[in-house]
């Protein structure tokens, strides 16, 4: 896997990432995100975010995948890249959201366990976009001789 091809990897990864995160949080699931936080949660909030730190985190957690599947893994692909952000995703972002759960008084317990849900998602069609990216083939590249 060469640098450029990682570093392609990991914006397209980047940009499903932020989408995929506005579309589920701020657009598609906002009410019940709302409904369901602890009170006094606004109080913590930053309104509005800074996108900034949105942006690095997403780019980091991109990077992230993109070693995960393109160095540890030992597949590449849509499908290898997908369940490998899967499987990450949810380890990660259940780790993160008990954490959380048991520090901070943010959400409740549903809203907790639908986050490792959404961000489950999020991360394994990132995790897609990145398999399918560091496996293409560049047209300078010449394919493996088949059959030895």
């Amino acid at each position: 896997m060469g640098i450029v091809r990682f570093l392609i990897a990991t914006l397209a990864g980047a940009l499903v990432l932020l989408v995929m995160g506005f579309f589920l949080y701020a657009v598609l699931f906002v009410g019940f995100f709302a409904a369901n936080a602890e009170p006094g949660a606004a109080a913590v909030a930053k309104n509005p975010p800074e996108m900034l730190f949105i942006y690095l985190s997403e780019l980091i957690l991109a990077v992230l995948l993109c070693l995960v599947i393109g160095c540890w893994a030992g597949g590449s692909g849509a499908g290898a890249g997908f369940r490998t952000g899967a499987v990450f995703g949810f380890l990660m972002s259940l780790a993160i959201s008990l954490m959380f759960y048991g520090t901070v008084n943010y959400m409740n317990l549903q809203a907790t366990l639908f986050d490792v849900v959404l961000t489950t998602v999020r991360i394994a069609l990132a995790g897609a976009v990145i398999g399918m990216v560091l496996a293409r083939r560049h047209s300078t590249e010449v394919p493996a001789a088949v059959g030895g």
